[in-house]
């Protein structure tokens, strides 16, 4: 029985040293990123698309994607927040999605945040 109860006690302080390390070795979490879009008309017959990338309540970058009515689109990539003065003068964007999380997995395939991430 006395063995039983030193084994027990054995278990018990490794288990709880692999906890302590375990603790002490780890990254801090990262809160996890963000994106949503806000979509504005441009005239003639073309859009303005904001993929706005955020993490921990704060915007990394905002990539905007202008596209025309072949779907022929160009890209820029900006530091923080932006919008063009042309669709702050529209007011309200015309659609929005929700944030939605990206995959750890899947940060590195976004050039905005590639670009700008903050670590």
């Amino acid at each position: 029985m006395k063995s039983l109860s030193l084994i027990a006690t054995f278990l018990l302080f490794i288990s709880y040293a692999v906890c302590i390390n375990a603790a002490g070795t780890s990254s801090p979490i990262k809160s996890p990123t963000f994106v949503r879009t806000e979509t504005f008309p441009r005239p003639p017959y073309s859009g303005a698309t904001y993929y706005i990338y955020e993490q921990a309540g704060q915007v990394i970058c905002t990539k905007l994607e202008v596209c025309n009515k072949f779907d022929e689109c160009n890209s820029q990539y900006l530091n923080g927040t932006y919008k063009d003065q042309e669709d702050v003068q529209t007011g309200a964007p015309y659609s929005k999605t929700d944030a939605v999380a990206i995959a750890p997995g899947k940060i590195d395939k976004h050039v905005c945040l590639k670009k700008y991430r903050l670590n």
